[in-house]
């Protein structure tokens, strides 16, 4: 007895389906069951996984094998007869197979699912009838773009993009489509902006005030985390440089390979050596030299207790880095207390050291080489947050000394 009342019965011959039905297991999982003669004209099943729970989708792929397996009497390989969904599901499962061999990361996977599910349910909305394959084109995908404007942001809508424009080259290849219509095409899209978030200078202000407090008064609580929050603010080090600052140089500290990165302090505690991203620098420390004297050098706990430090801003109990994670809780944490926006990073330290050496007139060359960049233009990006309240200092302080 079959648990699915959805069967399908056609005239059968040999070797062709005659019978089709789905059915639905405890765990949930639907699997397309169909009937068949053999050559000996008995009576043979089959069944396939649906690989899904989800009743509409396996209706479609119940659609798709019937054809395959000759129920229908049609080639699943005409757009005509090929819907949107149906392609999707095949597309999907063409991704799923190359991320099972590794040649596929699972998070561009997740990607083509969240984007063409996206598509998919613009198109559900726009008609009531099924999408067809045939009735894709470039002016529809437009307007699906021109929606998603009030839903997302640039960034999301250009990522939708690159994703549909795999998904389409894949139907090309597949002589399912006729042309990709993204590629070499002038889609109105809208650009993506570089988000840098920066702090006001009220803001910083308020977050230097609070900290140089906190570091003149020793909390011990968070001693370690202020101290690392005041080099940032004094030095723009990116957060993945300024947990790596160890006391001392390393033995390995001294190869340039492409994955390497290291960061250390000379004897004197007035000069920081910085490899980061296969760019070598060495930047003065200015006046935290009595910062990092003030630091403790030894580890606590049983194990570790008298030990040397081997980084400066380490796990104390393990001689270890400290993980990023738990250092972004404590910045979200700090700008809640602070009563800054819960934007804002550990990197927005960075900016905003960056666009606080703009204001005070530093060569915006040096300031490029100091922070390590890789070409003066992307330090430019930090001039755009100057305010009207900035300009009218430069036009208060015009009066010639």
């Amino acid at each position: 007895m079959f648990p699915h009342k959805d069967i399908v019965k056609l005239i059968s011959t040999y070797g062709e389906i005659y019978m089709s039905y789905l059915y639905k297991r405890k765990d949930g999982h639907w699997y397309y069951k169909y009937k068949y003669l053999d050559s000996n004209g008995y009576s043979k099943y089959k069944c396939k996984s649906c690989k899904t729970k989800d009743e509409q989708t396996a209706r479609l792929i119940q659609n798709k094998y019937d054809r395959i397996y000759g129920m229908l009497g049609t080639n699943p390989l005409v757009s005509e007869n090929y819907s949107m969904e149906e392609s999707t599901i095949d597309y999907l499962q063409h991704r799923e197979k190359l991320v099972k061999r590794g040649a596929l990361s699972p998070n561009t996977y997740h990607g083509d699912e969240i984007s063409l599910n996206s598509f998919l349910n613009w198109t559900r909305k726009k008609s009531n009838r099924l999408y067809m394959l045939e009735d894709l084109n470039q002016k529809d995908f437009q307007k699906f773009i021109d929606t998603r404007l009030d839903e997302v942001s640039p960034t999301t809508i250009s990522r939708e993009v690159r994703h549909f424009s795999s998904f389409l080259s894949w139907l090309v290849k597949k002589n399912l489509y006729k042309t990709n219509f993204v590629i070499g095409k002038k889609l109105d899209k809208p650009k993506p902006k570089k988000r840098v978030d920066v702090p006001s200078k009220d803001e910083w202000m308020r977050l230097w005030n609070f900290v140089e407090h906190k570091i003149m008064n020793r909390d011990e609580e968070y001693d370690f985390f202020y101290h690392l929050v005041w080099v940032q603010m004094n030095l723009g080090l990116r957060i993945g440089e300024a947990i790596q600052i160890k006391w001392v140089e390393g033995k390995d500290d001294h190869s340039t390979g492409h994955s390497r990165s290291y960061c250390f302090l000379n004897n004197a505690h007035t000069e920081l050596t910085i490899y980061f991203k296969r760019r070598l620098r060495k930047i003065p420390t200015g006046g935290l030299k009595d910062v990092f004297n003030r630091i403790p050098k030894k580890g606590r706990g049983k194990k570790f207790r008298e030990a040397d430090m081997e980084y400066v801003f380490g796990n104390s109990y393990t001689n270890n880095l400290r993980g990023q994670s738990s250092i972004s809780r404590d910045y979200k944490k700090l700008f809640k207390e602070v009563g800054i926006p819960q934007r804002y990073t550990s990197h927005s330290l960075r900016h905003g050291w960056a666009v606080n050496q703009i204001r005070l007139g530093t060569d915006i060359y040096k300031i490029s080489k100091f922070m390590g960049h890789s070409v003066v233009q992307i330090t430019e990006l930090y001039a755009d947050h100057l305010n009207t309240e900035d300009f009218n200092e430069i036009v208060t302080n015009n009066k010639p000394a």
